[in-house]
């Protein structure tokens, strides 16, 4: 009886165990897919922060990607974000795509730019494929990255 009872408790233990490590991972992951799905406003705008997220919209609603890297530390990045990107002629043209925002530290965000040299500000634009149709790289007054907003939408 000893023993019968003594198996009822090891196995008890076992499986309250197995559904807790169940539990824990669960919840790992839970906490994974909200941070890799956080978005950010940049110059009233969402902004997709995992590239996965805002390739699978693209493709949803057949827009082009365009992808901006750079740092919060990056005084360059920041006057982009908060005098060229908001100007609304740039907004205007902004809603046609889907927005992607990354830090030159993240290497795994970094891994789907192509031909990024380390440059910040960048901005890569992208079809939904992932592929890419042009690089703009540097700080831009709000008519000259019009400009090319306006030259890379004719290619």
């Amino acid at each position: 009886m000893r023993i019968i009872l003594a198996c009822v408790i090891v196995v008890s233990f076992f499986i309250l165990g197995c559904s807790r490590v169940k539990e824990e991972k669960k919840s790992t992951e839970h906490a994974l897919s909200i941070q890799l799905d956080r978005n950010i406003t940049i110059a009233g705008l969402t902004w997709y922060t995992h590239v996965e997220s805002g390739y699978t919209r693209a493709k949803e609603e057949h827009k082009n990607v365009i992808i901006m890297v750079g740092e919060d530390s990056c005084r360059w990045c920041t006057k982009m974000k908060k005098g060229t990107l908001t100007d609304k002629r740039i907004m205007k043209m902004l809603q046609h795509y889907v927005l992607v925002s990354i830090k030159r530290s993240d290497k795994e965000a970094i891994k789907y730019v192509p031909e990024f040299d380390g440059k910040i500000p960048s901005f890569f634009f992208m079809n939904h494929n992932k592929e890419l149709i042009e690089p703009v790289v540097g700080y831009f007054k709000a008519d000259d990255f019009l400009t090319y907003m306006k030259e890379i939408e004719e290619i």
